[in-house]
Parts: C-alpha cells; structure tokens; sequence
C-alpha cells in the first residue's frame, strides 16, 4: 500500500468511526465537498491546510491523524 492509500484509509477509518459523509465532513472542515473528494479519489494531493481543516473538523490534531502504523513505527 503507498502513502497515499494510506492516508486516505486513515481518513476513510476516521469518517466511518464519527458516521461521517464526505459531504458532511467538508461541511465541518470549511472546504467544498469536491476539494475532498478529490483528495480520496487521488485526484490532487492534499496540501497541509486541508489536511489540518479535516482534522480539525475531525476533532484530532495532526499528528493524532498520523498516529497509526507505519507512521508511529520507528524503523530499525
């Protein structure tokens, strides 16, 4: 899995624990609803405002978002 699916599955867990939609999340977060989608559909990459604007509309930090395997693994 790349990065980038990664990340979008990180934000997929995160919408599906607070039943969140797309729409409503970019609703919460400020952004359009097509600036998301473009995001999880791998259409842009996301740059730090946006993904700051999710998580705040998630009610986590950064680097709670972050805080899931490979990201908290320390490599040996």
């Amino acid at each position: 899995m790349t990065e980038s699916e990664l990340i979008i599955q990180r934000l997929y867990d995160l919408m599906r624990e607070r039943n969140l939609t797309v729409n409503r999340l970019a609703t919460l977060a400020g952004v359009t609803q097509s600036t998301v989608s473009s995001f999880i559909y791998r259409q842009s990459v996301p740059k730090v405002d946006l993904l700051h604007s999710l998580c705040s509309a998630l009610g986590i930090s950064v680097h709670d978002f972050f805080d899931f395997p490979p990201y908290n693994e320390v490599e040996k």
